[in-house]
């Protein structure tokens, strides 16, 4: 996966997120965010409720999803995100990202899908996307760019 970016790529669009909600599977994520806690052997799971703002030249709107997080026991951690944008004009387009969270720091690979004519443009985009992600705060900093 990329994780630098070159004078050709674009900013598309940025997202300004925070976690709602997260579904545990026996590992705690207060445990978890403390990293006071060593990660189990078979890996750690949770379901990471999101939603914020998504502003840019071109979409605007509102986004929610979650994250279908996996932790190894190594610690990396990766990233299985799926998620709807609803358009301040009201179009709605189905997101889906994978990436990996290294130390807060995220590198993301996103696509993009909806039938509305006005944003049928981004069906044909690969956008690349980068931020960060405060444990502590739940707030998630995220900017897309295309190449």
């Amino acid at each position: 996966m990329r994780t630098e970016f070159i004078a050709e790529d674009t900013l598309l669009f940025e997202e300004d997120v925070r976690l709602t909600d997260v579904k545990e599977y026996g590992f705690s994520w207060q445990q978890f965010a403390e990293n006071k806690t060593p990660i189990p052997a078979e890996g750690i799971k949770f379901d990471i409720h999101f939603e914020g703002e998504v502003t840019g030249d071109s979409v605007n709107g509102v986004i929610k999803g979650v994250d279908y997080l996996t932790v190894r026991s190594d610690g990396r951690l990766f990233l299985n995100l799926h998620a709807a944008i609803t358009t301040h004009d009201g179009a709605t387009i189905y997101v889906s990202e994978t990436g990996i969270n290294d130390k807060g720091a995220l590198r993301l690979s996103m696509d993009f899908h909806t039938n509305d004519r006005r944003y049928q443009w981004i069906n044909h985009k690969h956008v690349w996307g980068v931020g960060t992600v405060n444990f502590q705060t739940g707030e998630v900093k995220i900017k897309g760019y295309q190449n």
